[in-house]
């Protein structure tokens, strides 16, 4: 290569190249890093200015989110005080991928915690996720502030808890809800009623609305009959919370609250499960989820096996289809534990799930093998959660709330 050609291509590089794909239209730019894993697309934003621009854009990320790439996102166990969370996507083949980018909660600074104080992740929903400091007071874990963050640009708002209301891990569940008809997020607080104590209808609900709707005020809702008995695990789908009732003075098991119009309703079960005996039991073995936009009921039978429902038509119960079966004992591996959640769809079609909220497993129905995942570094979690990727600011969602910056590490 002569002088002359070296020099140009210097200056080219210095411009962002001659290749390809400096040569593109935007849009089509746009398209190709829509479809990449979103610890992928963090990495492109420092590639140059045009990208940069592109991928702050609003439109990105409702695009981005069209596309959405089957994600979790985990909390660690640590002992020490310094807490992160971690976000895993899968690739084509199922195998777990660690992203590189963990979010920070270390400092007084950012989240005005004491010593004593930790975090636990508590819920997850289109793309940003329920935080809550704790902090142990006798044989009790009570609840502090709330935050709600968004994991891929760091940015929180801290939301106090309603005065006067005493919360711990065992009175109360708090769920993180999304509107898509207003575009408004919205954090619901729903009280567990204890065990051999007579359900009330007066059980208090409140709700707080995200950004300058909800002028920064708790407000309550009002609670129909019988539907707020021991809510665990809640799945949001399609603007509507879903729990399981574990009690059985409850007629139905499976209810939901719509976030829209706040108000709360019962699913129906699948046919099968309306004889007394099943209904009673179905308690205590199944898990909700979400496959293919579909809500979803894990079982695990009598038989030993583990069966999955998909609702294909959601609200009606004759839609019920029982998708999937597992062996619990398939190549030998044995799940001891109960399900905890039904993750999602991988890539290639896999089911991933979660036991007691501590393991990682797939299941792949080509040929009804489990797959046990292990990452990197990270041997135990207190939770996981379905999530996905959203590249929107919180200052555009949460308008007019006070916004705060986490550590990106």
């Amino acid at each position: 290569m002569t002088k002359k050609k070296a020099k140009a291509v210097k200056e080219d590089e210095k411009v962002g190249g001659t290749d390809i794909i400096s040569k593109l239209h935007p849009n089509i730019v746009t398209d190709i890093l829509s479809r990449l894993p979103f610890n992928t697309v963090l990495s492109c934003r420092c590639v140059c200015k045009t990208w940069l621009h592109l991928l702050v854009d609003p439109s990105f990320a409702q695009l981005y989110q069209t596309r959405a790439h089957p994600c979790i996102i985990l909390q660690p166990t640590y002992r020490r005080r310094n807490q992160h969370l971690y976000a895993v996507h899968f690739d084509n083949r199922n195998r777990v991928r660690k992203s590189s980018t963990r979010i920070k909660f270390a400092t007084k600074t950012h989240l005005c915690m004491g010593c004593n104080v930790k975090l636990s992740l508590l819920d997850s929903c289109n793309g940003l996720i329920l935080l809550g400091s704790h902090y142990h007071y006798h044989d009790f874990v009570k609840l502090d502030q709330l935050f709600v963050c968004n994991p891929i640009t760091g940015e929180f708002v801290i939301i106090k808890h309603k005065p006067g209301i005493n919360l711990t891990f065992s009175n109360a569940c708090l769920c993180l809800g999304f509107c898509p008809k207003t575009q408004v997020y919205k954090v619901v607080l729903l009280f567990k009623q204890k065990y051999g104590v007579e359900v009330s209808n007066s059980m208090p609900t409140h709700v707080y609305t995200l950004g300058v709707k909800g002028n920064g005020l708790w407000k309550s809702v009002n609670v129909g009959d019988d539907v707020l008995c021991q809510p665990t695990d809640t799945i949001f789908l399609n603007g509507i919370i879903h729990w399981v009732v574990r009690s059985a003075s409850v007629p139905q098991f499976i209810y939901s609250f719509d976030v829209e119009d706040e108000c709360f309703r019962p699913v129906p079960p699948p046919p099968e499960f309306v004889s007394p005996e099943q209904t009673t039991r179905s308690r205590w073995t199944i898990s909700l989820g979400v496959l293919e936009g579909c809500l979803a009921i894990g079982e695990c039978a009598k038989d030993a096996y583990f069966h999955i429902w998909v609702m294909k038509d959601y609200g009606v119960q004759a839609s019920w289809t029982k998708a999937y079966t597992m062996g619990f004992t398939m190549e030998k591996i044995k799940l001891l534990s109960p399900i905890s959640q039904i993750l999602g769809l991988g890539h290639n079609g896999d089911i991933l799930f979660s036991l007691m909220h501590r393991n990682l497993v797939s299941f792949n129905p080509a040929n009804s093998s489990f797959k046990f995942h292990r990452i990197e570094n990270l041997c135990n979690f207190n939770n996981v959660l379905s999530y996905i990727p959203n590249f929107s600011s919180l200052r555009d969602i949460a308008r007019g709330e006070p916004l705060f910056n986490a550590t990106l590490r």
